[in-house]
């Protein structure tokens, strides 16, 4: 009988001590648990915090990565954002899109958050271009972002495709070679009324562009089309180069890249 009594008293013993295990068991998952919901939600407050602390960040978000690590590296730094914008005749110094531009990332991220340079070169063609080194202008301004809009329109009946994309690699290497850390961002000229082989150097650009892992910033669709004569209200048919109408839809385009909506 005394045996008995004692099995039963260390079975519930045993019982007793598995229940009381599992529950401090429960208990201490439950508490890990817990600690870590709260890690998470500081992390994000911490984020939100730095995010409203400095606007900079809630505006670059919809950025390219490559993008938007040169520019948190400029606000850690302290320093203003050094954008280059360089091109053809169809990026004009004064007057053009990258004035435009400029003013409206002055307005969502404050005056003197960015440092505009812009480089304009008349009637190069990439193939001009590379042999005139032209990347070292950029490099002496130490940018942490180029905008290069490469010259396909100079190009166009006068250097081939292949050639061309040849020579905006050389012209990106040599700026890399310089200025290590400048990220490039390329993007087409202006489109023209009716052309036929200019859109497809265009197209081969947005491709070389991803295939070589370079942002693009395609404002084309900003535009009216290529074959519809209302283009000639934003081109001067004339020139080929850019009315006032048209240079506010190509910064207007490319500002809703830079700010986030």
């Amino acid at each position: 009988m005394r045996n008995v009594i004692l099995a039963i008293f260390m079975a519930v013993a045993c019982f007793a001590f598995i229940i009381a295990g599992h529950l401090y068991w429960e208990s201490k998952v439950a508490e890990a648990v817990k600690e870590a919901q709260e890690r998470v939600r500081a992390d994000a407050g911490s984020e939100q915090a730095a995010k409203q602390a400095n606007p900079i960040l809630a505006q670059i978000k919809t950025l390219p990565a490559d993008v938007q690590a040169a520019i948190k590296r400029a606000v850690e730094e302290k320093r203003p954002i050094r954008l280059v914008i360089a091109g053809s005749e169809s990026t004009p110094e004064n007057g053009g899109w990258p004035e435009l531009l400029k003013r409206a990332l002055d307005d969502a991220y404050g005056k003197g958050t960015f440092h505009i340079t812009v480089h304009e070169y008349n009637g190069l063609t990439t193939a001009d271009a590379d042999r005139q080194h032209i990347a070292a202008d950029w490099a002496n301004d130490e940018p942490d972002l180029v905008l290069l809009e490469p010259f396909l329109l100079n190009d166009n009946g006068v250097v081939m495709i292949d050639d061309t994309l040849a020579h905006i690699q050389s012209i990106i290497d040599r700026l890399k070679s310089a200025a290590p850390n400048a990220v490039v961002i390329l993007q087409p000229p202006n489109p023209i009324y009716n052309a036929t082989y200019y859109p497809k150097q265009v197209e081969a650009l947005e491709r070389f562009a991803k295939d070589n892992g370079y942002a693009y910033f395609d404002h084309w669709s900003a535009w009216p089309d290529h074959k519809s004569e209302e283009l000639n209200q934003y081109v001067d048919p004339e020139s080929d180069l850019p009315t006032a109408e048209g240079a506010k839809v190509w910064a207007n385009a490319l500002a809703k890249r830079f700010i986030a909506q």
